[in-house]
């Protein structure tokens, strides 16, 4: 059953439908296939009044509960998107299963089945954490059983994440991008902030050589001076429309349309490397010159947003080191000097 063959009232939500009428106030999940002689005695049973969906110890019945808590309609749209993917993948595996008949082996399988891609695997596990704690809460899931996605092990990092990106493609990017792909490439890399912040910048957040904002996946507030580079950069781009990053139009512009013209540049290079760093990295070339230039760990974290120094040492990884060693050999060298000179 396409879109516009929907009934009256019912409309596409997050892989299943919705019947809203809010003329009685009625906003129902419904989990039944459109079309099929259960959906609409469903149906039919909705326009007549605000009958609930029969409760079932499934899945299902889990998953459409989440999907109603505050604490997803809480979490942040990317959040959002990311969290459904992983659900749909449960849901169609373990639709129909009681949630307290899930065991630890069960998720421990589930974590090796998808092992060729650690990182949705422990995605996948901590998305399984979120909904056996809201079983919990439901009481699909007894106290005394506890979270059986708990205390699961995650795949470890296989390497120091996303790479920053060498001195000889940042040159060649620098003299190929478009105009655009070098805004983005130039506010990321003044910032040191991610991708999806960079595309919100507007105007009338950059006042008095700074940028003021809040981080979109951490919901914290920052202040950041703009460097002297980043400064010099925007000085010569037109402003278009309230956002700094623009269409032709001046519209704002969607991350992918932005990722597809980053990757378009890459692409075009002749650096055989230069498609395989992605733009997060810049974030990390931002936090390893902080380091570089001599900052300590709470200064970085001031610029970066970054909550705490586990994710510094991913980011800064061996620069850090180098630096923090240099810091301390100099201290016992002047050490060293000050007992001889007594």
């Amino acid at each position: 059953m396409t879109k516009k063959s929907l009934p009256k009232y019912v409309y596409w939500d997050r892989g299943y439908v919705r019947f809203i009428r809010r003329a009685r106030g009625q906003s129902v999940m419904m989990k039944e296939e459109p079309g099929t002689p259960e959906f609409w005695d469903h149906y039919n049973a909705l326009l007549k009044g605000r009958e609930p969906v029969p409760s079932k110890r499934n899945f299902e019945a889990l998953i459409l509960s989440y999907y109603e808590s505050d604490a997803f309609k809480k979490l942040k749209p990317r959040t959002k998107a990311d969290y459904q993917k992983y659900i749909s993948h449960i849901r169609s595996i373990w639709g129909t299963k009681d949630p307290a008949k899930i065991e630890p082996h069960h998720v421990y399988e589930l974590h090796r089945a998808n092992a060729e891609r650690w990182r949705q695997a422990n995605y996948l596990v901590q998305v399984m954490v979120v909904l056996m704690n809201h079983a919990r809460l439901i009481g699909l899931l007894k106290k005394e059983h506890g979270n059986p996605a708990k205390g699961i092990p995650l795949f470890k990092q296989e390497s120091d994440g996303w790479q920053p990106w060498p001195e000889d493609i940042r040159a060649e990017f620098e003299a190929v991008a478009t105009p655009r792909a070098r805004l983005v490439y130039e506010l990321c890399l003044g910032t040191g902030q991610r991708i999806g912040d960079v595309l919100k910048i507007r105007w009338d957040h950059l006042k008095d050589g700074a940028y003021d904002f809040t981080q979109g996946k951490t919901d914290k507030p920052l202040w950041i001076p703009l460097t002297d580079r980043l400064s010099a950069h925007l000085a010569m781009v037109e402003r278009k429309g309230l956002t700094v990053i623009t269409d032709a139009q001046g519209r704002p512009v969607r991350y992918r349309t932005v990722a597809e013209e980053m990757r378009k540049v890459k692409a075009g290079m002749s650096h055989p490397d230069a498609a395989t760093f992605v733009t997060h990295g810049l974030r990390k070339n931002a936090t390893i010159e902080l380091y570089l230039a001599g900052c300590d760990d709470e200064m970085v974290k001031s610029v970066t947003g970054h909550s705490g120094v586990e994710m510094l040492k991913k980011y800064g990884g061996r620069v850090r080191q180098k630096v923090l060693a240099a810091k301390a050999q100099d201290a016992r060298n002047r050490m060293e000097r000050n007992k001889t000179r007594t």
